[in-house]
């Protein structure tokens, strides 16, 4: 948990990520770093946090974050997979 936060308790933490999930649902236009990114600081994580989590290393994780960046396929559904959600393709 990032120090800049008071510690959530269990509960808490289940009703907030039950919210970044939803607003992810909301939103299905976000771009991939957007989402990335908003996961992690919603839910109060360091890098190093959701690197553990995740099991993607901290620098890639980083780089998920940036507006330019190019993930692999692999490293999305790996983040994405760990917060119960998918990729989804749509057309306009």
């Amino acid at each position: 948990m990032d120090k800049r936060y008071k510690p959530m308790t269990a509960i808490e933490q289940m009703k907030k990520r039950q919210e970044v999930l939803e607003m992810i649902n909301h939103n299905p236009d976000w771009p991939f770093y957007k989402v990335a990114r908003y996961i992690r600081t919603e839910l109060h994580l360091t890098l190093n946090e959701m690197a553990k989590i995740t099991k993607i290393a901290p620098q890639t994780l980083q780089k998920m974050e940036q507006p330019d960046s190019n993930p692999t396929l692999e490293s999305m559904m790996k983040l994405l997979n760990t917060f119960g959600l998918k990729i989804m393709i749509q057309s306009k």
